[in-house]
């Protein structure tokens, strides 16, 4: 029997992952874990609470649970020092890597790491779209932990032949997605403004390739079965389009086409990159896989989920813009 192992299950992405395994690989038995307490009911058959930074708890997860399949999802995000980063990461994956590389029956299994676009850091117009063959030039701390991490993937194929395929995720977006990201900070706010109030925004003019969460989960499966180990993928749509576009088009969603902006500076992001997007040839090839969500449909969907009533709007205009990120 399969068995799928998640990590990270309780984030945005790991509970698109759990619905979409429910759906379409009925007869895979779903292992669960987080350092947040279980919220997913029951997606999945088991579920534990674990901190993948203790080495001797993951090695007696992996003992009980013997997967046959993983998706690496868990990894800290927010904002925090570079050595927490690291710490969780970094060594919370060789934990996990370590364990399936020494443990009878565990080698073999295939293995999904949830990375990120980030650690392409800047881009000139000539470089894209962006190959997996492209420079690793990290810009913040959180990158800098990814770009360790993908390095210890390859590190763990090419010395104990562990079948690791890096999915380099570029902008994800999608129902539930966290609240500070772009698109999900320009909902929360037009679902909590009064009349006659802007919109807060940033740099306009970015261009992100993003790509629907639910595209992402498929790609995840289809990696799983036909990726090759060791290699590096880019996850997204292998286009850009403007932060001014996605504005846009939740204005016209949400009826408030005529809705003033306003710019506020902490909204805009020190070394933003001016443009990124992906080339999925790569990912295309080997799998078949291709986005399916276009933007308008990713959006709409994003809005429906949102509480009718918003958030406070001030509490919406703290904090620093951000896209999505693996």
């Amino acid at each position: 029997m399969d068995r799928l192992l998640i990590t990270g299950a309780t984030g945005f992405i790991g509970k698109w992952v759990l619905r979409h395994w429910r759906t379409a690989h009925p007869d895979v038995e779903i292992w669960a874990t987080s350092n947040q307490p279980d919220c997913l009911g029951t997606l999945a058959d088991r579920f534990s609470l674990l901190d993948l930074r203790d080495a001797d708890a993951v090695r007696e997860l992996i003992c009980t649970c013997k997967p046959t399949q993983v998706i690496h999802l868990a990894g800290l995000v927010a904002r925090a020092p570079l050595a927490d980063y690291l710490a969780v990461n970094v060594v919370g994956t060789e934990n996990l890597y370590d364990a399936l590389s020494e443990l009878d029956g565990c080698q073999a299994a295939r293995i999904v790491q949830a990375g990120t676009a980030a650690v392409y850091g800047p881009v000139t117009p000539d470089e894209l779209p962006v190959s997996e063959e492209h420079a690793l030039r990290p810009l913040t701390p959180y990158a800098m932990s990814k770009m360790a991490q993908d390095s210890l993937a390859e590190m763990f194929w090419r010395t104990r032949s562990l079948q690791v395929i890096r999915a380099r995720i570029f902008n994800l977006m999608g129902a539930g997605q966290p609240d500070y990201l772009v698109p999900a900070t320009f909902i929360r706010q037009l679902k909590a403004i009064h009349d006659g109030e802007a919109v807060q925004v940033g740099d306009l003019t970015a261009r992100r390739d993003l790509v629907d969460v639910r595209d992402i989960v498929v790609a995840f499966d289809k990696l799983l079965t036909h990726g090759r180990a060791g290699a590096a993928y880019n996850v997204g749509s292998g286009t850009s389009v403007a932060i001014r576009e996605v504005l846009e088009e939740l204005l016209r969603i949400s009826g408030f086409q005529h809705r003033t902006t306003e710019r506020e500076s902490m909204r805009i992001r020190k070394n933003d990159v001016p443009d990124i997007y992906a080339d999925i040839t790569a990912i295309t090839g080997d799998t078949g896989w291709r986005p399916q969500v276009c933007l308008r449909d990713a959006l709409q969907a994003m809005w429906d989920d949102v509480d009718p009533n918003g958030r406070d709007a001030d509490e919406m205009r703290t904090g620093s813009e951000e896209w999505s990120r693996g």
